[in-house]
């Protein structure tokens, strides 16, 4: 695990590189989408079982395995056109399960074992309307599916925890949490802690267990895009469309702010920890906001 990094391109293709070694050299171009690729997920415990979604409005699963690609299975967002052509989110649950939360306010669960078989039905699925959805995952304990809301009208961003087995989201614990979208959210590692970032230049800090918000990170200016937490549970970083980004404790305290150019310009698109060694992070950088062009690289990798 954490030996390959993989990111989405324009070109539509998932990128797959090798970080032992040498140096990074790509290892695997999976193609096959017809749109640009939107969304890359590694298998929580396989490494060579990768998902994309695409601009193509599908979810796909790849075998990595021998350096090359092989489609073990295809989910159709089932969302009108209208709604877009990316699912708001995708997440693996667990070693066998996908949740994919659609841009029409509808969550599914899929079993990847079926689609191997030809079936693309999904097992659960959720109307969490009249709420919007910006996205999905399911606790770390495996018991309850978390959803990011905004009730259609207002602004307030809310996190929806409903138990996965049940039918409806009729009984869903609602904890309100920013006062606008919540964008982004990530479980700390040891399940002890849950991040959000909003619309609102806000990051949350919440203790699973009682479901408090216990502190706030409040020295961005702009809508967070990306939370995640070291593999250490002990280190947490978010990035907006600001300089650098923000590297905090596991309390909020902050430890310092990483700049991925050397001019210090540039913010992520997306941010992830290595999933083991030793504080190492991946960055999507964003165009450079200041001059409007295109930074050197897509993908920087650096350690804390």
């Amino acid at each position: 695990m954490g030996s390959w990094l993989a990111w989405a391109s324009s070109d539509r293709m998932g990128k797959i590189w090798s970080m032992e070694g040498a140096g990074p050299r790509e290892v695997v171009a999976v193609s096959g989408h017809t749109a640009p690729v939107d969304r890359v997920r590694f298998h929580p415990s396989d490494p060579n079982l990768l998902l994309t979604t695409a601009q193509d409005r599908t979810v796909r699963l790849w075998d990595l395995r021998g350096g090359s690609q092989h489609l073990l299975g295809r989910w159709d967002l089932q969302s009108p056109a209208q709604y877009g052509s990316c699912p708001a989110s995708v997440e693996w649950h667990g070693s066998h399960h996908i949740v994919v939360a659609e841009r029409n306010d509808c969550i599914h669960v899929y079993d990847t074992r079926k689609a191997r078989g030809g079936s693309r039905t999904a097992y659960k699925s959720f109307d969490l309307k009249p709420n919007l959805v910006e996205g999905c995952q399911v606790s770390p304990n495996g018991e309850y599916l978390v959803a990011t809301t905004t009730l259609r009208g207002e602004g307030m961003g809310e996190l929806r925890i409903w138990p996965l087995e049940s039918e409806t989201v009729d009984d869903a614990y609602v904890y309100p949490g920013h006062t606008g979208p919540i964008y982004q959210f990530c479980f700390s590692p040891d399940g002890t802690l849950l991040a959000t970032g909003g619309s609102d230049a806000i990051v949350g800090l919440w203790d699973t267990k009682h479901m408090v918000c216990t502190q706030t990170i409040t020295r961005r200016t702009k809508f967070v895009r990306s939370v995640s937490f070291s593999h250490d549970s002990q280190l947490l970083a978010n990035s907006t469309e600001e300089d650098g980004i923000d590297i905090a404790g596991r309390s909020g305290e902050w430890l310092g702010t990483l700049y991925l150019q050397p001019n210090k310009r540039g913010g992520a698109e997306e941010i992830c920890f290595h999933p083991k060694k030793a504080h190492m992070l991946a960055c999507a950088r964003d165009t450079d906001a200041h001059s409007g062009s295109l930074p050197t690289s897509p993908v920087t990798v650096v350690k804390w």
